[in-house]
């Protein structure tokens, strides 16, 4: 169970360090990452979905070696990637506990025991996966949002304290489903951010355009600071995200 859970973080990580590299990873930079799993054929074939599904290239390798089962899923909140299915697929199997045998491994936890808190954490990561379910398609990715409340139910475990926190179930639970709800509230204010920097993008291009059509030289970012009523810095920034600056350059 656990080594599942390390194999989708980790393809959740390397989705973000091939994000930061142009959008690319080497095949030898993923034998690396995982060089303490046995990466067989279906794990690479289940990795390379998974970049190609967040449209991250490895090198020498085609989108197209993706199997025709994995090429039916589309990315929605209703149909979730491979990795993410097999994690809910080793969900089913998962017995909840019965709240006589909770109770002997919170009173074993509260006296140290490391094991009880792993068992607590793997008996209770189904019902994460269903107080996940009301906020699917609500702006995040079910695995994202599932992977929010793991944490902060395992957060909740480790820290547990009876006089403190209360009944354990209801305060860990409490704990996962507030992780999640906080996880859409930043995720939405990070959206709308992002839709108004797209759109001040926009209108510097424009901007950008208009002056060096009338002008006949490229636009500078103190000319497009005083125009849009914004910093310098701030055009700076917004010139490095955008992809269509090219009338835009520093004067040095």
């Amino acid at each position: 169970m656990e080594s599942q859970q390390e194999f989708l973080e980790g393809l959740q990580e390397l989705v973000r360090i091939g994000q930061t590299n142009d959008n690319t990873l080497t095949q030898e930079e993923i034998k690396d990452y995982f060089s303490d799993f046995e990466l067989d054929d279906t794990k690479m074939s289940l990795i390379s979905a998974y970049m190609a599904e967040n449209e991250i290239r490895i090198q020498g390798i085609l989108p197209t070696a993706i199997s025709e089962e994995e090429e039916d899923v589309v990315r929605t909140e209703e149909q979730p990637s491979p990795a993410f299915q097999m994690y809910l697929d080793e969900m089913k199997e998962v017995s909840g506990l019965q709240t006589e045998e909770e109770e002997i491994l919170v009173r074993a936890l509260e006296e140290g025991n490391t094991e009880a808190a792993n068992q607590l954490l793997e008996m209770n990561l189904e019902e994460v996966v269903r107080l996940a379910k009301p906020y699917q398609g609500l702006g995040m990715q079910m695995n994202d949002l599932i992977q929010e409340g793991n944490l902060a139910l395992y957060c909740a475990i480790t820290s547990y304290e009876r006089n403190l926190h209360g009944e354990f179930h209801p305060y860990v639970m409490e704990q996962a489903k507030n992780a999640m709800e906080h996880a859409l509230e930043e995720n939405n204010i990070s959206t709308r951010m992002a839709r108004k920097m797209a759109r001040q993008i926009n209108q510097m291009n424009d901007l950008a355009t208009a002056i060096a059509k009338e002008s006949g030289q490229e636009a500078k970012p103190e000319e497009l600071a005083k125009e849009m009523k914004i910093s310098v810095e701030e055009v700076k920034d917004l010139m490095k995200i955008s992809l269509d600056a090219v009338n835009v350059f520093e004067n040095k």
